[in-house]
């Protein structure tokens, strides 16, 4: 969205056009580090009617990373006692496929709806995400959990 701004000075006019980057109606800007150490963050949460967007952020240089997009190990997002399934992402690569990530890129997954009124979340991602109950201790260090993810 760009919005027009007019000064005088001297006689001149002066248009300024400035950008303002909006988040989508909806978005929450947050930051939540990955609960066992793996270089990620959510950065952003996006909830409309139809899913709810998670923006994650590498910290650091990833490599050979990839998404199940169904089965087992397939990401899904737990909120009061319910699981909420993966959908769609964007820069992103589905498994058996891999690809590498720079520090400070984006991934975007999609998973239903979450309910406005939820007030916290939690995403499980990696082995066995749908099998494995998000903390468990038996998680591995390529597990990328987020647990407890307070929202507005």
């Amino acid at each position: 969205m760009a919005q027009a701004f007019s000064c005088a000075l001297r006689g001149a006019v002066f248009i300024v056009t400035a950008t303002l980057a909006a988040l989508p109606a909806g978005a929450e800007t947050i930051f939540h580090r990955a609960d066992n150490q793996v270089p990620v963050a959510i950065v952003q949460v996006t909830r409309t009617p139809g899913y709810t967007e998670i923006h994650l952020q590498t910290q650091a240089a990833l490599a050979k990373v990839c998404w199940s997009s169904t089965g087992p190990n397939s990401p899904y997002l737990l909120a009061v006692g319910r699981r909420f399934r993966y959908l769609d992402g964007d820069n992103i690569t589905t498994c058996p496929e891999r690809r590498d990530y720079a520090g400070n890129e984006v991934m975007v997954l999609r998973f239903e709806p979450l309910e406005m009124q939820f007030a916290t979340f939690s995403l499980a991602a990696g082995h066995a995400g749908e099998s494995r109950s998000v903390g468990s201790a038996t998680a591995a260090v390529h597990d990328w959990n987020f647990l407890r993810v307070p929202l507005k």
